[in-house]
């Protein structure tokens, strides 16, 4: 699987914003793209999107940014990445083809690629920090 920039970007900031929940304050974009080198005017758009989406919210102002629209146990990495790139992305203009080598193979790809989203949508923001904490051991297997 690989990450487009804008992915793993959102990802960060959705992270950023898990970890500051508790505090019931706003996050602000500078912020988070000084913590984790994120070209600034790139997430100000990636934060757009995961606000249509209903993910995040902000609060305008000085003391203003980004939240999590909900508690980080509640939302999920698919979530996320459904944000940003789609609820498909292998979907193309053509159907695949059902049978032959052509067919089994899309047939396989399929199958493959609603594993990796279900599985995305059984992680939630809640279990990437406790990762990355060192508290839970990473079990991302599909």
């Amino acid at each position: 699987m690989k990450l487009s920039a804008k992915t793993e970007y959102g990802s960060l900031a959705m992270l950023h914003l898990a970890e500051h929940y508790p505090s019931g304050e706003p996050v602000q974009i500078r912020k988070v793209a000084a913590d984790h080198d994120i070209p600034w005017r790139f997430l100000v758009q990636i934060l757009l999107e995961l606000k249509r989406a209903g993910l995040v919210t902000s609060t305008r102002g000085a003391a203003g940014g980004y939240r999590l629209a909900r508690t980080p146990d509640a939302i999920s990495l698919g979530e996320v990445f459904e944000a940003l790139e789609g609820s498909d992305s292998t979907d193309t203009d053509q159907p695949p083809p059902t049978t032959g080598y052509r067919g089994a193979l899309h047939s396989a790809c399929r199958d493959a690629h609603t594993a990796q989203r279900e599985r995305l949508r059984g992680i939630s923001l809640t279990d990437l920090l406790e990762c990355a904490a060192g508290r839970r051991a990473p079990m991302w297997y599909i």
